[in-house]
């Protein structure tokens, strides 16, 4: 028995160590979620206007393009939690906010939380890069090598680039032959949560608090999309997400900016149905920009 359990050992020493080693690799590799937090770390003090939100404020809000000094906080599947975290963690770091920027989309208030996502991997990049501590040291959350289609792309790919701009956005190009398949864009958005399992609304509500008690301007949005996908949302899940920004804004006193059917919008502008190019991103922010200016008069 002694033989065999030395003979595992020593059978498995090499691949823990080869995993080790590869997770340590991994963690190495620059990535937006770590870089977004010591970027926040060390400027958190100057930001004027942070903007939060999933890719459609990523890849949609260009900071330089708005008046007051401002860095992109949004992620791709970031949900309304993981926005409260990240505003609520720089607290005592603030000296200069003004502003938050938080985007509702189609799916924003009836989404499941990302644990539960498909996309749940990304998780772990708030643990890992971010300091959330909402899951323990020892669970999947704490390593890269638990989801390994996302680690092996990682080393495939061992990249150098941050995987965003310096003030946080990302990047798309335009891309004509995406623009038609608006359907399976929105089948990803419909309620994956029961509709009437309003979760959301309260990471929504503790935002607005946080902002209040801090005499800091939030302001919802609802970006850009192309006719393919605006045009195939669900009557009923879109009627409930207006009448719910409606009940917020009457709650709270705050302004929402609705560019869901924009028509200034060409199909230039679009990535996909749901996402801005850059082109479009730059042409948003300054509109974004301006409204928000006249919002303030």
């Amino acid at each position: 028995m002694k033989k065999f359990l030395k003979s595992y050992i020593v059978f498995l020493l090499p691949i823990m160590l080869a995993v080790v080693i590869l997770e340590l690799l991994l963690r190495s590799l620059p990535n937006t979620y770590r870089y977004k937090y010591e970027w926040m770390m060390a400027n958190a003090e100057n930001v004027e206007t942070i903007i939060l939100g999933n890719s459609h404020t990523f890849y949609g809000i260009r900071p330089q393009y708005l008046s007051r000094n401002a860095f992109n906080m949004a992620n791709s599947s970031q949900g309304l939690r993981e926005d409260l975290f990240i505003l609520e963690y720089y607290k005592g770091k603030y000296k200069h906010l003004k502003t938050v920027i938080v985007p509702i989309a189609y799916y924003s208030l009836f989404w499941i939380e990302l644990e539960n996502d498909v996309e749940w991997y990304r998780e772990r990049y708030y643990k890992i890069y971010m300091d959330y501590n909402r899951h323990s040291d020892i669970s999947i959350y704490n390593f890269e090598m638990t989801h390994r289609t996302s680690a092996f792309n990682k080393l495939k790919a061992f990249s150098k680039n941050v995987g965003c701009e310096t003030l946080g956005s990302g990047l798309l190009s335009h891309n004509s032959s995406k623009l038609s398949d608006g359907m399976s864009h929105v089948r990803r958005h419909e309620a994956m949560s029961n509709i009437n399992d309003l979760h959301n609304l309260y990471y929504l509500r503790e935002m607005i608090r946080f902002c209040k008690e801090n005499d800091v301007e939030l302001i919802l949005i609802t970006t850009p999309s192309w006719h393919t996908y605006y045009n195939n949302l669900d009557f009923h899940q879109t009627s409930l997400m207006y009448r719910l920004i409606e009940q917020i804004q009457k709650e709270f006193d705050i302004p929402y900016l609705d560019y869901l059917k924009d028509i200034r919008f060409d199909s230039v502008d679009f990535a996909d149905p749901q996402h801005l190019s850059d082109i479009g991103a730059e042409k948003f922010t300054k509109i974004l920009n301006a409204d928000i200016k006249k919002l303030r008069k």
